[in-house]
Formats: C-alpha cells, structure tokens, sequence
C-alpha cells in the first residue's frame, strides 16, 4: 500500500511582479531617488563658493595664501593698515581646481601724495591699470583663466617705489584687506560621471551578494559624504572629481574584499578619508623629491643616472622609484601632479591590503580595526595621500606585500599548505623593496632568520627530510632575490664607485651619538600612533607565548624589532612625521588589533564587563583616530611653509633655466627644485650629491639635524667655486669675509616678480 501523501502547510506566496509591482522597479526607484538627490545637491553646492580671505589688519595672515611683499601691521588714530612693497604677489595653490574663474577684491589707498598708477597683474599678465587716491577704494577684478598645467591663481600688485620722509623703506600702497571668490560653474564630471559611479558600485554590490539594504547601506553614506566633501570643497593638489573617482574605486575594492555590510561601509569610508586628506590637511611636497626627479631628468635627457652631467655620484637610494619617475618624464608625464596621485593610490593600497592581511590572521572585524588605525596614522597620510613626494609609501606597500606574501609561504595566514611558489614571490617582492630602499636587504635578513628557526624542534633536527624541505623553502626565498639585487649591486658599483650610496656617507658617522636622537625620534612616532596602545601589540601572546611566537606573531615582532632598531640606530630623519616608520604603521595596526581583540575576547567571558565592553571599544577607537588625525595641527603651518620654501626655489630654478650661461653654476642646501628647474650645475652644499662633503669629518656627528651636519665652505668657495650662492643659505659660510672676497650681491626677479638675492662670482 502506498503512503498517504502528507499535507502542505506552506503558504505560497504571489511574486511581486504579479501583484503590478516588480521588486527590481523598486529598487530602480531607490537608487533613482539617491542619484537624483546627489545631483541635485551638488547643483545646490556651487550656488555659493567660501571666499578666501586675506585680512591685513590681523597680526597673522591666512597661512592658506603664497604671500610676499607685505611689510609689518600698523596703525594710526583711525585704523590698522600694511604697507606693501612696489611688487605685491598673492597666490592661492590649486584654486582652478576649485572652480575656473574668481573675483578679486582689494581694498587700498595710496598712501602718499602724487601717486604712481598701480598695475594689476593676473597669473603674470597684465589686468588694467589705475591711478589710487588718499581715500580708500575697493576694486574688483575678474582673474584669468588657468594657465595650461597650473592650478595655481595668482594675483600681483606693481607701482614705482616711493619712500615717505623718515622711512627708508620702499612703499607701494596701503592695504586693509583682499579676497578671492570662486564664481559658481557646472562641473559636469562631477555631476554626470560619479553618479554613475556610484550606480556601478550598487551593481557591484549586488554582485557580490548584497540585498537592496546592503546596496543601500554602502552606497547612501558614501554619497552624503561625498556630497558634504563637496560643499566644503577647497583647492588641493587634486581637483575634486579625481579624489572623488579614488573613493569610489576604493569602495569598489572594499565590496570585493569584505562580505559584511557594515564593514564594507566602514572601508569605503575609510578609503574617502585617505582620498580626500590632501584636502582636508595640508598638502606638501619635499624639496628631496625633486633630488630624483633630477636624475631621472637627466637619465631621460641621455646624461646619464646622474645628478650634474660628468659627476656620477649616488645621491639617491631609491633606483626603482627614480626609474619609475624617468619612465614617467619619457612619456612626457609631470612628476609633480603624478606624485600627488601615486601618493593617494598608494595609500589606499595599503589601507586595503592591510585589511586583507589582517582578515587571515584576526578575521574581518578586527581586520577593520587595523584598516582604521592605518588610515588615521597621519604619519602614513602625511608621506604619501597628503603629499611628500619620496618613495616612501612604494616601499611601505612592497614590504607589506612581501610580509602577506612570506606568511602564506608559512601557511600562517590561510588555510592553504604552504607552498614554495609563496617564497619566490616573496624573494621578488623583497628584492623590489631594496630597490626602492636599502632597508629592503635588511627585510630579507629578517625573513631568512625567521624562515631558518620559526618552529624549528630537536626531532626536525633529526630528521634529514625537514632540514631539506627547509633549505628549500629559504632558498626559494632567497634565490629570486640574489637573481634581482646582485646585477643592481654589481652595475651600480661599476657606475659609481662606491660600495653604498653616498647619502649613506652624507647621513652617517656619529656612532653612538645617533642613538639619543634616534631614541627621540621614536619616542615621537610611538607617542603618535597611540602611546600606551602600542602595548596591546603583545595583547596577542598572553594565552601561549611560546606558540604565538612561533607563529606570524612572532614573525612581526621580530620585524618590528629588528626594523625599529635599526631606525634608532641611524638616528632617524629629518622629515616630519617619523618618515622611517612609515612602512612599519600597518604591522603595528596589525598587532594592536590582534591585542585589542584578545582584551575584548577577555572581557566579554565575564558578565560583569560583557554589556559595556563594545561601547568602550568603540570610544577607545573614536577618541584614538581623533587624536591621531588631529596630531599634525601644530606642524600643519611648518608644512605649509615647507611647502611654499620648494615652490620659491623652484622661482630660483627657472631664473637659471632663463638667465644663466650654460656653464654657470649654483650652489644651495635645498639641492631638489632648483636643480630639476634649473637644468644648470647645482652643487649640494650638505653633500648628498657631492662626493667630497659627504665624507667630510664633523666633530659632533650624530648630535645634529639628520642629513645637515656635513659642511666644507671653502671647499664649495675654492675648488667648486659656484658661479651663484642664493643669499638664503648664507649662514652656512662661517668666513664671511671669503664670501665677500669673490662675490659680490646682486637682485634678480624671478618670473613671478619676486625680487631675491644672490651672491655671484667676480671671475
């Protein structure tokens, strides 16, 4: 007899689409209805750009403007005023990023009587002309147009000196105050292509297995705060549309690598804040960049990988970095603009790989919680998405990529067995990192000590098979490596001389006395990357040391230690922001998350502590990535100045590239723009490209500013006997009546009109 078929229950329900309402036309509607409240915002959000204003009757002027020829504040019985001098320059970086056209608004008098007529000039061209009165006016000009390849807006003032009875100083005009405002215009990639960047990225998510909430989740926020970005926008060295596109494209990387919704919106966050950060902070770019930028220029140019044509002296230490920057000019590329968005795509790279990393090892929330403390490390942002210029964030993203890569060779941060292909592309990767940076061979030491005695035991000792599985598995490791490095080694040997490079020789000397300033300099970087949070790092050996360190614990902490000592052992650098210990950041997130975790794990086994531990936790990281953004507020005016120091000698630079014989020379201490820009002779009077000065003997060695001890003034007077010395520098010439002998001051204006000074040779 057959069964009796049991009865269903189950209530069947009607699709949607045969009620008249499919579910995919709804979540059309959705995303319509955000599209269409993006657009509409962003039309709002160029109704009424923020003005930017100079105020001269304040003691400190906006540190936002390029200024020069501004005399001191003073005052009378009525008001508060400045003198300027008869050349008056105003320059505001990256305004025509902002919006094409501005206002100019200046309100002045003339001073004196019989005044001269005054010239407006706009980015060097002359606007009009007018004769002021005693009496206050204010003008209004309309500025120019960008010229090709400069965000730059630049305003001028110029008149015939005068002088007033009892004031030796040459005057211009009396000012009170300026401002320039951006006219309102359609941006039309902003308002067209991201919106549909943003729908790919709700496809994308879908994709991946996100419902329409998910889709929601993700691509709601990130367009308010794109939008909120967008109505506080301010002139960087990206416009816009480009730091927007590296947001979009990082949210894009963050649905294909996390499958949480939350997490997913928490990195494409993340990925806006490290997009936007040359915005949001000041940007920068280093004078020592331009140092590569010089021999790049003159390897392409057919001179050779040289810093002066003839002199082959090694005065860099970053051969992949500087070949990637010759590749770049070669293809008639700006080193300038491409070092800004190298720096926010590298940036991100490491934000996203460290999350990845870290996903192997703690799982994907903790993973989130190292991606935060890497991207609110302003010592991270402030080398490579805020500027900089060096080669640091390449070598910080090589080492984490050859750290993910060594532990999948050790099977430590997968499921996988380990595998030998795993080593060789870490020998590789090594190999790539000591191109980029000496510190790569020490990496490689790190990695062959650790692969040579990581869970080594009495019975592998014993046993013939694992010794040569081991030997194997190092050699696979080193071998790529020595294929790639030694040819680098034996050719730049034969090229110029010197076993290491001679920055090296430039930088080093002081022995022992390095230490305590190396000791400083990492007390500084630990104090900024949380302080007694580091200490959770060894959160993660607590339950069982002995088989934490025998795992990629272990592994980072040798690392982190050997890596560390070294930085004080140099005495670390001169640059803001701890730049040596910018490619550690990640692995120091790595293992603060992995200690936090362990504490959390901890307290949520105790029901006393179970309900107030996550609100804890997440105080604890919002106060820490406050604090840790906020920590450049103090140096954010050095950087600035800094920055306008590079841009003055770039002036310097294309006043040699325009006036000087083709065999004259200059010599300076900031050895970058003024070389690249000036396509003439350049002598290094610190000796990073000067063989001679880098091997000089100083006394106190190591007790000094990192890079600037070594000096020899006759030296540079008697046997390279530069045909100009800025008069900037003059302090490093102890002898002045040397300096008087041989040369004698002249003014030059440079091709922005300011007037500078400098010491030529009499014959």
């Amino acid at each position: 007899m057959r069964p009796v078929a049991s009865i269903s229950t189950q209530v069947t329900r009607t699709p949607s689409s045969a009620r008249g309402f499919p579910a995919w036309l709804g979540e059309a509607l959705i995303l319509i209805v955000l599209l269409v409240a993006w657009g509409a915002g962003a039309v709002a959000a160029r109704r009424e750009l923020t003005p930017y204003t100079l105020d001269l009757t304040q003691p400190k002027l906006n540190s936002t403007f390029n200024l020069f020829g501004f005399n001191d504040l003073e005052r009378n019985a009525e008001f508060a005023y400045r003198w300027t001098s008869s050349y008056v320059f105003v320059q505001l970086p990256s305004a025509y990023h902002l919006t094409p056209s501005y206002l100019a608004t200046m309100r002045l008098q003339a001073g004196m009587p019989h005044p001269n007529p005054l010239t407006f000039l706009g980015n060097e061209q002359p606007l009009v002309s007018v004769t002021p009165t005693n009496d206050f006016r204010v003008y209004h000009l309309l500025m120019p147009p960008a010229p090709p390849n400069d965000a730059n807006l630049r305003l001028a003032l110029q008149t015939e000196p005068r002088m007033l009875a009892g004031d030796s100083r040459l005057l211009g005009v009396v000012m009170t105050s300026l401002e320039l405002r951006g006219l309102p215009a359609t941006d039309w990639p902003v308002l067209l292509v991201l919106p549909l960047g943003l729908a790919l990225l709700w496809a994308l998510a879908r994709w991946r297995g996100a419902g329409p909430g998910g889709a929601l989740l993700l691509c709601g926020p990130l367009a308010a705060v794109l939008l909120a970005l967008y109505l506080f926008v301010r002139p960087a060295p990206l416009a816009y549309f480009t730091l927007a596109a590296w947001s979009l494209g990082a949210a894009a990387v963050a649905t294909l690598l996390a499958r949480e919704s939350l997490v997913r919106l928490g990195l494409a966050l993340l990925g806006t804040l490290v997009s936007f950060s040359g915005m949001l902070w000041a940007s920068w770019l280093s004078d020592d960049a331009f140092i590569s930028f010089r021999y790049a220029q003159n390897f392409v140019a057919g001179n050779g990988l040289v810093y002066n044509p003839g002199e082959r002296v090694e005065g860099y230490t970053n051969f992949l970095y500087t070949l990637l920057v010759a590749l770049l000019l070669r293809l008639g590329g700006d080193p300038v603009y491409w070092t800004y968005l190298s720096g926010v795509g590298f940036a991100l790279a490491l934000v996203l790989l460290t999350y990845g990393l870290a996903g192997r090892l703690l799982g994907p929330r903790w993973a989130f919680v190292a991606a935060l403390l890497v991207a609110t490390s302003q010592s991270l942002l402030l080398h490579s998405a805020r500027g900089g210029g060096l080669e640091t964030a390449l070598f910080a993203l090589l080492l984490l990529g050859a750290v993910a890569v060594y532990l999948r060779g050790l099977g430590a941060s997968g499921p996988r067995p380990p595998a030998p292909r795993w080593m060789l592309l870490a020998g590789v990767l090594l190999a790539l990192a000591t191109l980029t940076r000496p510190e790569g061979a020490l990496l490689l030491a790190i990695a062959s000590l650790h692969y040579g005695s990581h869970d080594l035991t009495w019975a592998d000792l014993r046993q013939p098979g694992a010794l040569v599985r081991r030997k194997l598995g190092l050699a696979a490791l080193i071998g790529p490596y020595l294929l790639i490095v030694v040819p680098f080694f034996l050719w730049r040997y034969s090229y110029y001389g010197d076993l290491l490079p001679n920055t090296f020789y430039a930088k080093t000397g002081g022995g022992l006395r390095a230490v305590p300033r190396g000791l400083e300099y990492s007390w500084g970087f630990a104090q900024t990357m949380g302080g007694p949070l580091l200490l959770l790092g060894f959160g993660g050996l607590i339950a069982d040391w002995r088989g934490a360190l025998r795992g990629w614990r272990g592994y980072l902490l040798l690392l982190l230690g050997m890596y560390t000592a070294y930085i004080v052992a140099v005495g670390g650098d001169h640059f803001r922001g701890e730049r040596f210990f910018v490619p550690l950041v990640a692995l120091f997130a790595i293992m603060v998350a992995d200690g936090l975790a362990q504490l959390v794990r901890w307290a949520l086994a105790r029901p006393t502590l179970r309900l107030a531990t996550p609100a804890l936790v997440v105080l604890l990281l919002s106060g820490y990535s406050v604090y840790a953004l906020g920590r450049t507020r103090s140096i954010d005016t050095i950087i600035q100045g800094m920055d306008e120091s590079v841009w003055i000698w770039r002036e310097l630079g294309w006043w040699m590239a325009d006036h000087a014989g083709p065999d004259e020379s200059i010599a300076v201490t900031g050895a970058g723009a003024i070389a690249y820009y000036g396509q003439h002779p350049t002598i290094d009077m610190l000796g990073l490209t000067d063989r001679h000065i880098a091997r000089v003997e100083v006394a106190d060695m190591g007790a000094g500013t990192a890079g600037h001890e070594k000096r020899d003034p006759a030296y540079v007077l008697n046997v390279r006997r530069p045909t100009y010395i800025p008069d900037l520098w003059q302090d490093y010439f102890t002898d002045r009546a040397a300096l008087r002998a041989n040369y004698a001051m002249i003014v030059i204006k440079t091709r922005y009109g300011r007037e500078l000074v400098l010491w030529k040779r009499r014959s």
